[in-house]
């Protein structure tokens, strides 16, 4: 049992009931906090700022029992905010979530490696500090509340290896404008911009990891045929057990449906169904749920690329994506790459190197690819959608029926590796 101190009297909690609770909450609060990051690093700061206001309310009102009587106050007073622009109502709401969701995590002892660098710690209170200067009308005091952070983390080697080469690149941009241009409110963009970058790469490494970007395909066939590791043509032929789940777009309310049947005669797995936009729909998948997920992890360590054997069962909808996700997060991110299958009835071998996957997450791209982060990885799948990899509308996708065969999944590994 729990034993907790609110408003001065006595709970007892069941402790096992309510880490499931937590942990669910903080799941959601981290996939909350990545779509929102996604957003702000597009300049959607209403669409993010009204993400964060739901998440809030929420937790207010249905999961209040899981935070001290100090934290429910400041997420409160986040949602007080309601004069100030896009952008600092959307970072204020963010900061209340992120300090409130820093000191759930502490107190409940969760993995050390779920807690970001003290580095952020700085980030935020700077911003709160040089943002209201800002407001207040102090606006030279503001920036160089800015500028004094980010060359000390220009000049800090510490710093700097935490954040990718396209943040430093920000960085240095944004101190450059701070130096020579008049404007003001160019100069506070610029640098919030790259602060708010820094943040969120400080935050979110799985997601915002360095990363040197897709290969270019390449025509040549590989040098060998891959570890097999998911094997349709013959029972008991993959590597692991494994269940097939599907899921489509009637989970948001969509119309699409789609199944993934073993065809034992045809001996390949046959993916199909039909796709449909209605209620902004448009999207299926299967994915492959490994039964022991330590035992699927190590199969997959040291991964260079996926091979795939697939033919197209229809003549329209050629474009699919390969997908890697942990299932725990499902409401969170995933890594995707495209492929595409010409209607030709013949199978086809298709293979992906692992840079060229990328994080994503409801169709948000969240990063560049090539950062996979095998360790959190625990299923595989494959999707189809009227969004490409890379968040753009897909030139491909016809209302109607699709379908995939699948053969074979296979891994491409060094030579040295085990």
């Amino acid at each position: 049992m729990l034993l907790r101190i609110l408003d001065n009297h006595t709970q007892y909690v069941d402790q096992n009931k309510g880490k499931r609770q937590f942990l669910s909450l903080m799941t959601r609060i981290r996939a909350t906090q990545t779509l929102g990051a996604t957003l702000t690093s597009r300049g959607s700061y209403d669409r993010a700022a009204n993400i964060y206001k739901r998440l809030i309310e929420d937790a207010l009102k249905n999961h209040s029992d899981h935070f001290k009587p100090d934290r429910c106050l400041t997420l409160e007073t986040a949602l007080e905010v309601q004069d100030e622009n896009a952008q600092d109502r959307a970072w204020k709401l963010r900061s209340a979530i992120d300090t409130v969701y820093d000191e759930c995590l502490c107190d409940y002892n969760e993995v050390s490696d779920a807690m970001p660098s003290n580095l952020h710690t700085r980030i935020k209170d700077t911003i709160n500090k040089a943002s209201s200067k800002i407001t207040s009308g102090d606006q030279q005091h503001g920036l160089t509340e800015y500028i004094n952070l980010l060359k000390d983390m220009k000049n800090n080697d510490k710093y700097r290896d935490l954040i990718s080469p396209a943040a430093k690149v920000m960085v240095n941009e944004s101190l450059e404008i701070a130096e020579s241009a008049d404007d003001l409110d160019l100069k506070n963009r610029k640098l919030r911009e790259s602060l708010d970058r820094v943040y969120n790469e400080v935050r979110l490494p799985e997601v915002y990891s360095p990363s040197v970007g897709p290969l270019k395909s390449k025509k040549q066939k590989p040098k060998d045929s891959g570890m097999l590791v998911v094997d349709f043509n013959q029972a008991g032929g993959s590597m692991f057990s494994y269940q097939i789940q599907i899921l489509d777009d009637k989970c948001m309310g969509g119309s699409s449906h789609a199944q993934a049947l073993l065809e034992e005669e045809k001996k390949y797995l046959s993916f199909h169904g039909n796709l449909a936009r209605t209620n902004r729909g448009g999207f299926a998948s299967f994915r492959i749920l490994p039964t022991v997920k330590d035992e699927f992890r190590g199969i997959l360590k040291n991964t260079k690329a996926v091979m795939l054997e697939v033919m197209n069962l229809e003549k329209q909808n050629i474009r699919y994506k390969f997908q890697m996700a942990n299932e725990a997060h499902l409401k969170s991110f995933n890594w995707q790459a495209e492929f595409i299958v010409e209607p030709d009835n013949q199978f086809h071998t298709v293979v992906i190197d692992v840079l060229s996957f990328w994080p994503t997450m409801f169709g948000h791209v969240l990063s560049s690819p090539g950062n996979v982060d095998f360790s959190k990885v625990d299923c595989l799948g494959i999707l189809i959608s009227h969004v490409t990899v890379d968040g753009k509308e897909n030139p491909d996708f016809v209302e109607g029926p699709f379908g995939l065969a699948v053969r074979s999944i296979r891994l491409i590994k060094n030579k040295d590796d085990d």
